[in-house]
């Protein structure tokens, strides 16, 4: 029986491939002979450099670069081999992991670390930019980036504007970089929050970036007067785009700045793996995420796989450490079965801490069940 496992990571627990093998564990201790092809994976944001070092053809590439706050890091992205296409991980510079807590300000964070490891990418002969959007310090709608790669932001004395979210309310002129009109751009993007409003990337992400209500307030102005600006004078709506705040609305500012194509991350890594060809090749699929819910249905790695599979009459598992109703969307996406790794009472804490042996026991008891029905 040629089992697939897919996962992606536990946030705050485990990671992808830590999923994978314990998924990996529990079933090889029901069936010794069963060798599991395990695949830890990513919705596109963070993690998929990750992915596509084991699975893609290419090579990661190191760069000096600064974070989100500007201070010296060394990150990495993905080149392609042919050596023409990369894969950037906004997380890597501008990640909110890199920012302790109580220097959190997206006021004054900036996606500029990106920027830098793009260019380093063009400079190497990158003409096709993907860049994965997730988990970032920043609400600068990617003008870091924009910065970084030789754009001007002035204000009404022509001026440079300062990087950061806040600094975005006094831009009067953009002046675009004429050197990189030959590139391809491609965001890999799995929400739909829009820019502006209470769903967009200001009230939705800017608490948990450190923004207080006042900041709040004086975000979403700034970025409702980037927005106005991209239509008055270039007629570019990215107030309207679905999924333009990722990312602190970096998703939305690719598309002003650059003209960028936003796509859907799994899609987009699926197809560089070739993973539809390994869910067709295996007899029972297994994936696996923290949390399946009705937000599992916008993007994230077990819908992607589960649907999949329907598409190849695949059976699929779906784990998580906990699963909220309603079942049915669910499982019309392609899900044979769903499994929380909960055995008793215990807090999230708790869960936290035990999800290895939970996830391996709760596989090997679900993998049990498949083969007494096989």
């Amino acid at each position: 029986m040629q089992v697939l496992i897919v996962a992606d990571s536990f946030k705050e627990s485990l990671t992808a491939q830590a999923v994978a093998q314990a998924i990996a564990d529990g079933i090889t201790s029901i069936d010794a002979n069963c060798e599991p092809q395990c695949i830890p994976f990513s919705d596109g944001g963070e993690g998929a450099l990750t992915v596509l070092k084991n699975e893609a053809n290419g090579r990661l590439e190191t760069c000096t670069t600064v974070d989100a706050l500007g201070r010296p890091i060394n990150a990495q992205y993905f080149r392609f081999s042919g050596g023409d296409k990369a894969w950037i991980e906004l997380s890597q510079a501008a990640g909110l992991a890199q920012i302790e807590p109580a220097l959190r300000d997206p006021k004054i964070t900036s996606t500029f670390g990106t920027g830098i490891q793009i260019k380093d990418a063009i400079d190497k002969g990158c003409k096709e930019i993907i860049l994965g959007i997730g988990g970032s310090a920043t609400n600068d709608a990617g003008a870091g980036i924009f910065q970084a790669l030789g754009g001007q932001l002035l204000d009404k004395n022509e001026l440079p504007l300062a990087r950061g979210g806040a600094a975005l309310k006094a831009i009067d002129k953009i002046i675009f970089p004429t050197h990189l009109k030959h590139l391809q751009w491609h965001i890999a993007c799995d929400v739909d929050n829009p820019l502006l409003g209470a769903n967009g990337a200001t009230a939705i992400y800017g608490p948990q970036k450190g923004a207080s209500k006042q900041d709040i307030e004086q975000l979403e102005n700034a970025l409702a007067h980037l927005a106005g600006y991209f239509e008055n004078q270039f007629e570019r709506n990215i107030a309207g785009l679905k999924g333009g705040g990722a990312a602190g609305g970096t998703a939305a500012g690719m598309v002003g700045f650059f003209e960028a194509e936003l796509s859907p991350g799994f899609q987009l890594l699926a197809e560089m793996i070739e993973l539809e060809k390994a869910i067709e090749n295996a007899d029972l699929i297994i994936t696996a995420e923290g949390k399946l819910d009705q937000q599992s249905l916008h993007g994230k790695v077990p819908v992607g796989v589960a649907r999949l599979a329907k598409k190849h009459q695949k059976p699929c598992i779906g784990l998580a450490g906990a699963i909220e109703g309603p079942f049915a969307p669910l499982y019309e996406v392609g899900f044979s079965g769903l499994f929380s790794l909960q055995q008793k009472p215990m807090s999230l804490e708790a869960s936290k801490e035990n999800a290895f042996e939970l996830l391996r026991e709760t596989a090997a008891r679900v993998f049990h069940f498949y083969k007494k029905l096989s």
